[in-house]
């Protein structure tokens, strides 16, 4: 949306010397180079409306083809796998888009930690909550994410939020024991139950990691600390994971198993942040945000149609308070953000 200005202030400048100029003349490129502008930035909005689609409908896809993939893989040797993969790949498109790879020596510790919560504990979560409940509650369970990341980072005081705020959380929690309790497999200790705590542990895992990542994007690009993030978060995996990766008998995997696992790899570990980090660096994170809705109904969408999976019609209304919530939460927040220095 800046480019059009300083096509405005050229144009002006060359009216203005009086004269010599000859207005009627040399006044006609400034309002065609105006609509030149305004029409070039609507077409690179739109097409970052189709990128960011693009990526939440692959993302969307992922809790159905991971469902699958946990029900042909150990359940930890699939993340394993999928990061140790997609972090490789990340880190040599890294040394050609930027030309190096380091970080600075007192940015590890804050990196370890980013790669052990954002990628080992929400894994971990992540597999067995799909092993647990459907996919159709990990996606409506994970709508609640803008809203835990908001509450996460009043909590550390990067945000500042309001009586309207709080309001909107509490109207969330009641969507999330709306989905949790409505749900076909709901009983107190069923392992259904189970899946969805650790869906929830899942949506906090990734908040936070996105907390502890903010300091880090005054130095660094998205891509590096992602790359990172995975490789190191997978290192620390490695041996939490052996006894499955030990366990694991690939033989046994059919190609459905291996295209999931595909899957998992080029669509969302490499494809979707690659759309997605492009699409916010044209248009902005808060627009980017209201993609997310849209995520949890083709999430549960897929769930239906790929697996056959039951969504009730209360765990559906819960689903809507959430949104409505994450809307009303948006709204009301006021955000301290760090600048680049």
């Amino acid at each position: 949306m800046t480019s059009p200005q300083p096509a405005a202030r050229r144009g002006a400048g060359e009216v203005e010397p009086g004269p010599q100029a000859s207005p009627p003349v040399r006044a006609e490129p400034r309002p065609a180079g105006r609509r030149r502008s305004l029409r070039a930035v609507r077409a690179r909005s739109a097409s970052s409306d189709v990128i960011l689609l693009a990526a939440v409908t692959l993302w969307a896809l992922n809790y159905s083809i991971v469902k699958y993939g946990v029900s042909q893989f150990e359940p930890l040797a699939l993340p394993v796998c999928r990061f140790g993969a997609a972090g490789l790949v990340l880190l040599a498109i890294l040394r050609l888009r930027e030309g190096s790879i380091g970080v600075r020596r007192e940015d590890v510790p804050r990196l370890v930690v980013a790669g052990f919560v954002g990628i080992t504990l929400s894994q971990i979560s992540f597999v067995y909550a799909l092993t647990y409940t459907t996919a159709s509650d990990n996606a409506l369970l994970g709508a609640t994410a803008p809203i835990v990341t908001v509450v996460v980072a009043t909590i550390v005081g990067l945000e500042r939020s309001g009586r309207r705020h709080w309001i909107a959380v509490l109207i969330g929690l009641v969507g999330v024991v709306l989905i949790v309790a409505g749900g076909p497999a709901a009983a107190l200790f069923r392992s259904g139950l189970l899946g969805d705590a650790l869906a929830f542990g899942n949506v906090l895992a990734s908040s936070i990691s996105a907390i502890l990542i903010v300091p880090l994007l005054v130095r660094y690009s998205v891509y590096r600390i992602l790359t990172y993030e995975m490789l190191i978060g997978v290192v620390i995996l490695v041996p939490i994971a052996l006894p499955s990766i030990l366990a694991q008998d690939f033989g046994q995997v059919t190609l459905g198993g291996w295209l999931a696992l595909a899957y998992a790899i080029l669509a969302t570990g490499l494809i979707t942040n690659l759309l997605y980090f492009t699409a916010v660096g044209r248009i902005g994170a808060s627009r980017a945000a209201v993609y997310q809705y849209v995520q949890a109904f083709l999430g549960v969408l897929f769930a239906v149609l790929l697996l056959g999976e039951q969504v009730t019609p209360i765990q559906l209304f819960g689903g809507a308070i959430v949104v409505a919530s994450v809307i009303i939460s948006r709204t009301a927040r006021r955000a301290v953000e760090p600048r680049p220095g």
